[in-house]
């Protein structure tokens, strides 16, 4: 496989692990819009729990 392939199979992967992680912060934001507990505060990572407090907020 020559390496533009390879960088090309990456980015793709990239980009679907993006997708995924951009999803659940999705559902996670509205659960706990919906439940009004904040779950990833306590549960996440500092950087997961601000993306996903932005993404609250946006809505």
């Amino acid at each position: 496989m020559s390496k533009n392939d390879e960088i090309k199979k990456l980015r793709e992967r990239f980009e679907e692990l993006e997708f995924v992680k951009d999803f659940q912060q999705d559902i996670i934001a509205d659960m706990e819009l919906i439940t009004g507990v904040d779950m990833s505060k306590n549960s996440l990572p500092k950087s997961l729990a601000k993306e996903i407090e932005l993404k609250k907020k946006n809505r």
